[in-house]
């Protein structure tokens, strides 16, 4: 559970008696603040309370008394929460601002600070309060009167010297802690004439006419926090800034949030941001998350609205964004009014107030009416997805329009609700402590929530409703002009999720008339016409995502398909003519060897020939050869003239071919870039549509609600509480649990489950395919079905039940007991809730399990055992379906370990366990043969590694001087140490101390 709430228990109670001037709360509390940086542990145990009309008391948390008082005269009322700031161990600071007074002139009313400067306020000292009297203070009280008025008056520890007063006209000052002198005053909107004044320039009548039509401001609420662990990033604020935000109300209704921050430089503070918050008129219970940035309040109209602060990180400019607006119409008839008094004052009643919690968590408190009831409860909210996630009742009885309320957060995860009730001329009050724990927030947290908040709402659980359906169930998905919503960042006007969000309503309300939807088949086309039409939106979304057009993944899926089928074609071909080609080419290179060698014959031949017949005619010749040699010469010298004049203007001509050839080359390779840039973006295009159309398809997206709605509506009971079978739409349950779009344990489906329903109505088919598709049905769930399984089996033993059966539908025949065994020992569990489970089988289902798993340990032994489980994958499963021999193992050590007595005492099961016990002992057999087998080699190796190690830490020690010199005899005794060390641990590991040995005790029949 996210959130758990102790009940509130009583502090302490106060009677006063009221005043016509008295308008804020009888009794307020605070936390005392520390500005010792060391802290103390007394001051962060101290609650200030201040009782109007009495004084301000501190009272001890850690054993709810009161141990100081600082008393005021019975006329005095104050402001807001008195303030004391811890500033050591003998010093502690008490403000308190006095609203009015008996004594106190009209014109200073609300000017006044009081502060007590305590100085032996030692918590060890202070004495504690006796039931009905206080322990006075004889602190030295101060009285200080400042120029405007003030709403709220804050000490930080950022300020040690130094407190924070917000007044009622907007503006923020400094001033030194003893009030003695204001350090700086700053205007949340500066009047003409006041900078008229500093210029020494009257104002002119387009000043005067500006000043006349400025905006009032009016505070409302006020706050300060530290940068550090707070939403503002480090570099927009230096970290350890004190922050003082203001919310303001202008004279024409428009709602401010100002920040402001100390800043040291020029000792006053400087402006950070300031937006305008819509929907806050006349809004009261103002809160803000400092870490998260989240402002809470509850409207006029009784809505819990929650705006979420961000600072951009380029200008760091403060924006402000609606994150979640939840309808609360218990709430909204004790709603905080505002209204304006006949002098001016601001007069409103916090019936209602909040207080953030972090981590997305929200405390609200004030009377809820409910049934005509009216309770003064507490809850808290999840602000992230607008859930209840716990409530508690105040003891007591209260009226919503007499009757105030007030948060604070103390240590140690402490709520303080202070509740002030006016009864005639007096106001009770009344201080409860409530101690919560909150873990963080999560969306399965949120949607378990879901359940419970419609009805503290008002609502009877119908979830066709406008009001529900867009206030409690579809919180995650509808948008942020729709009232009670949760808005993404990534959602910008919401159209598409509106469409959405109508087409599922109109289904919905088809689906759940019975008018419409009377017959299965009209209920199931209402279905999937819906299931179809998500399915295209949900595919033409994956479409978008990928950038590309269903009609162009298709066509590309079909050509590329068209493609692989003609390469397969072309393939089958190309084989067949390989044959062919192989035979031509064998008888076509016969051929030319044959007729190659012809050719070498007759040239032989003829060579010969020649020989012969040329021998006789060179010695005629000889002389007539040398009679032109001066001619020969001659020609040469003019042919190698001209044949150089040729290789030159060939060089020329070549230089330009070289040229035109690179010239043309580069051209090409352009060209060819070109050509591959275009073939590969044709191929990327290519490959993204193939990847896309390739996708697996994907699922309708089916709301939470959509799918409870539907399952409600499928598992219909009669009057009496048994199943109406005349109205089963087996198809929709059976898409739903095959593409695992619901779980076994949705609302729809009752506190039993889907599975327990299936199983109550028969439907055998589906509870095969629920526990295969199903990864939450519980372990007693599959036992209690298993037992089923079991029992109507051995009804069905004869022939005739055997021979009707194969006449029923195939969804609703009893599955044989050894298929859904192995579904229930496959699908997901856990060991323990198992072992309970397994407990509430008989001797006579225990007899069959065995029976079962004995057969399957026979069929793996005759396979080999475990050895067998390393062959392939076509290989380890039986046509019917064989578990792994790890599966069968685990179940029978189940078995033993829960039913080990009755297993003993029950001689039939002797013969099953003595098979059971020989098919282990084999495989114990194996895996000792294997054993005795390796220890030798790995012995070997093992004594040699330990030798080798302990050699080298022996070189180390002689390397570092062990026990050579008395300079190193530190060094040799902490080398000594931690060899005996290592050699404690290892005859420790070796021996086996420490580790648990793991003993089979073994039975002999």
């Amino acid at each position: 559970m996210p959130v758990s709430v102790d009940d509130p228990f009583l502090l302490a109670s106060f009677t006063s008696t009221t005043h016509a001037h008295q308008q804020n709360p009888a009794v307020t509390c605070t936390a005392e603040g520390s500005s010792d940086q060391s802290g103390q542990d007394d001051a962060t145990n101290l609650l200030v309370v201040a009782v109007q009309g009495q004084g301000v008391q501190l009272y001890n948390t850690a054993d709810q008394k009161c141990v100081l008082s600082y008393s005021t005269p019975p006329g005095h009322s104050f402001t807001g929460s008195a303030q004391t700031l811890r500033k050591s161990a003998q010093l502690r600071n008490v403000y308190a601002v006095i609203a009015k007074g008996s004594d106190i002139p009209t014109k200073e009313e609300g000017k006044i600070v009081w502060m007590w400067k305590d100085l032996s306020a030692n918590a060890d000292k202070d004495v504690e309060m006796t039931e009905g009297a206080a322990a006075p203070s004889d602190a030295k009280k101060t009285v200080q009167k400042f120029d405007r008025k003030i709403h709220q008056l804050f000490v930080s520890s950022l300020l040690p010297n130094n407190i924070v007063l917000t007044n009622m006209d907007g503006s923020i000052s400094l001033v030194t802690e003893d009030l003695s002198r204001v350090v700086s005053t700053k205007d949340i909107q500066k009047p003409v004439e006041v900078q008229a004044t500093k210029t020494g320039k009257r104002a002119t009548k387009k000043e005067k006419a500006e000043m006349s039509a400025a905006e009032e401001h009016t505070m409302r609420w006020a706050t300060t926090y530290n940068t550090s662990g707070s939403w503002i990033p480090s570099g927009s604020l230096p970290r350890a800034t004190l922050v003082v935000m203001t919310i303001t109300e202008t004279s024409s209704g428009k709602v401010v949030a100002s920040l402001s921050y100390v800043n040291e430089e020029v000792r006053g503070f400087s402006s950070f941001g300031e937006v305008e918050i819509s929907g806050a008129t006349g809004a009261s219970g103002f809160s803000f998350d400092v870490s998260a940035g989240h402002l809470s309040f509850m409207s006029a109209a009784g809505q819990l609205k929650v705006f979420a602060f961000e600072v951009s990180q380029g200008d760091h400019a403060v924006s402000i964004s609606e994150t979640l607006t939840l309808p609360l119409p218990g709430f909204a008839a004790s709603s905080t009014t505002v209204k304006k008094s006949s002098k001016g004052d601001q007069e409103s009643t916090m019936h209602i107030d909040t207080l953030a919690l972090g981590d997305n968590y929200l405390a609200l408190a004030g009377n809820h009416q409910q049934d005509g009831k009216s309770e003064l409860t507490l809850t808290i909210w999840d602000i992230r997805y607008g859930t209840l996630q716990a409530k508690t009742v105040i003891p007591g009885t209260y009226n919503a329009k007499t009757t105030s309320c007030q948060l604070a957060l103390l240590q140690d995860s402490v709520l303080s609700i202070t509740v002030s009730q006016l009864q005639g001329a007096t106001v009770k009050s009344k201080i409860f402590f409530c101690p919560f724990y909150a873990e963080p927030m999560s969306l399965l947290g949120a949607m378990g929530k879901m359940r419970d908040t419609a009805p503290f709402l008002g609502y009877d659980g119908s979830l066709l409703g406008q009001d529900v359906y867009s206030s409690t169930t579809t919180m995650l998905l509808t948008p942020a002009h729709v009232v009670g919503t949760v808005v993404g960042k990534d959602l910008k006007e919401g159209q598409d999720i509106s469409a959405s969000l109508a087409a599922e309503r109109k289904a919905l309300e088809a689906l759940s008339s019975k008018s419409t939807t009377a017959t299965v088949k009209s209920f199931e086309k209402v279905f999937f016409d819906h299931v179809d039409h998500q399915t295209a939106e949900a595919f033409q979304d994956m479409m978008n995502r990928f950038g590309v057009d269903a009609k162009e993944v298709e066509e590309a899926v079909k050509a590329h398909a068209d493609k692989l089928s003609q390469k397969q074609k072309k393939s089958a071909s190309s084989n067949a003519m390989d044959i062919d080609t192989e035979d031509s080419r064998a008888s076509t290179k016969s051929k030319k060897s044959k007729a190659s060698k012809k050719e070498r014959e007759s040239s032989a031949a003829q060579r010969k020939e020649e020989v012969e017949g040329g021998s006789s005619s060179d010695d005629s010749d000889e002389d007539e050869e040398h009679e032109p040699e001066a001619e020969a010469e001659e020609a040469e010298e003019d042919e190698q003239v001209q044949q150089q004049q040729e290789e030159d203007e060939y060089k020329v001509d070549h230089v330009e071919e070289d040229k035109e050839r690179l010239e043309a080359h580069a051209a090409a390779m352009v060209a060819w870039r070109k050509q591959e840039a275009e073939a590969m973006a044709k191929y990327r295009e290519t490959r993204r549509l193939l990847r896309a159309g390739h996708k697996p398809a994907p699922l309708p997206e089916l709301s939470h609600h959509f799918l409870t709605t539907v399952i409600r509506r499928c598992f219909v009971t009669l009057p009496n509480g048994q199943p109406d079978m005349t109205f089963w739409p087996a198809k929709v349950i059976q898409f739903l649990i095959e593409k695992q779009l619901v779980g076994n344990s949705n609302p729809g489906a009752g506190q039993a489950g889907i599975a327990l329903n299936l199983m109550e109505r028969e439907q055998w088919g589906l509870i095969e395919l629920a526990l295969q598709k199903l990864h939450d049905i519980p372990e007693m769930d599959m036992v209690v079905m298993l037992k089923q399984v079991i029992g109507l089996n051995k009804s069905a033993a004869t022939s005739e039940s055997l021979a009707s059966k194969t006449k029923q539908d195939v969804s609703t025949t009893v599955p044989d007991v050894p298929r859904f065994l192995n579904l229930v020992m496959v699908a997901p569990s856990n060991e323990i809730f198992m072992q309970q489970a397994v407990k509430r089988l008989t001797i006579d289902e225990l007899t069959v399990v065995l029976e079962i798993l004995s057969s399957w340990l026979s069929i793996w032994n005759e396979r080999g055992g475990i050895g067998h489980q390393g062959l392939p994958a076509d290989k380890k499963q039986m046509p019917g379906g064989l578990p792994g021999y790890g599966l069968v193992v685990d179940m029978l050590t189940l078995l033993l370990d829960v039913h080990f007595p009755a297993l003993i005492l029950s001689p039939q099961l002797h013969p099953i366990l003595k098979t059971v016990q020989k098919a282990i002992q084999t495989e114990a057999d194996v895996i000792n043969q294997l054993e005795q087998s390796l220890r030798g080699p790995l012995g070997l190796f093992d004594r040699k590694q330990k030798d080798m190690i302990r050699r080298q830490k022996e070189a180390e020690l002689n390397a570092a001087g062990y026990g050579a010199t008395i300079s190193g005899g530190v060094l040799a005794i902490k080398s000594a140490q931690s060899l005996a060390m290592e050699k404690r641990r290892r005859r420790k590991m070796e021996s086996g101390q420490g580790i648990p040995d793991y003993g089979v005790e073994i039975i002999h029949m």
